[in-house]
């Protein structure tokens, strides 16, 4: 047991610093499974959604976190950024999949999206916090 932890804290310090770069999107990487769009509705308003592959799932009662920034002339006027969606009917711990979430912006720039989001791969009965950094153009 003691090894177990020593591991899993081992590879939680060694992903935590990583970045993952993006223009436009993040898309799946080494690092994490996890893609991000973000898309423009129409005026202010802008969909953030998140998406994993087949066979892994957003944990239900993680505590996830989604920081969003805006620079260079954009501004986040308002950002609703709780994981909701319907319950994976398998695996009630967690999300089928995420509902896209609602921003509304205003002005030009970069988008900067800082997040820690609990997720699991189902085929090989893991969890793990994944920490994405990303930058969009608006």
């Amino acid at each position: 047991m003691k090894k177990l932890v020593l591991v899993f804290t081992i590879l939680l310090l060694t992903n935590c610093g990583e970045k993952q770069p993006a223009k436009g999107t993040a898309g799946f990487s080494a690092e994490h499974p996890i893609e991000i769009t973000v898309k423009k509705l129409e005026g202010k308003k802008y969909q953030l959604e998140l998406f994993l592959p087949k066979d892994y799932g957003f944990q239900v009662q993680a505590p996830h976190k989604i920081l969003l920034s805006g620079k260079n002339g954009l501004k986040v006027v308002s950002a609703d950024l709780k994981l909701t969606g319907p319950i994976h009917p398998e695996k009630v711990e967690y999300f089928e999949y995420v509902k896209p979430m609602s921003l509304e912006m205003e002005g030009s720039g970069a988008l900067e999206l800082d997040a820690k989001l609990y997720y699991c791969n189902f085929q090989k009965n893991i969890c793990i916090p994944g920490k994405l950094t990303s930058t969009f153009p608006i």
